[in-house]
């Protein structure tokens, strides 16, 4: 069995999930936050027998879209002083997704 822990937009996490659990795969979500922006990110970790990984990289790969977005720095991030109040452009979204092997798996 593999564990993914995919980092997902909260924007993205919803249709996600629904898809993942459509192809009756596991999932399990857990609410986050980003570190740079401050923003809602979702955690969602999810089993999958081995031989449906690619299958399931694909569904967060389809589901996960990485966007641009104009946003000010956050209090506390240092920067220079003189872009202080200046927007900036960013891209977020896209997924970060770790892939564990697991050793066993109880259901009880």
């Amino acid at each position: 069995m593999k564990l993914l822990f995919a980092i997902v937009q909260n924007d993205d996490q919803k249709s996600l999930t629904y898809a993942l659990i459509e192809k009756n795969i596991s999932v399990t979500r857990i609410a986050s936050t980003g570190g740079f922006l401050r923003g809602g990110n979702t955690t969602l970790m999810i089993g999958v027998e081995p031989n449906r990984l690619d299958e399931t990289l694909a569904i967060i790969s389809e589901h996960s879209r990485r966007r641009t977005v104009v946003t000010v720095p956050a209090s506390g991030i240092p920067h220079n002083i003189d872009s202080a109040a200046m927007p900036m452009s960013v891209t977020v979204g896209g997924a970060t997704v770790f892939e564990l092997d697991v050793a066993q798996t109880y259901k009880y």
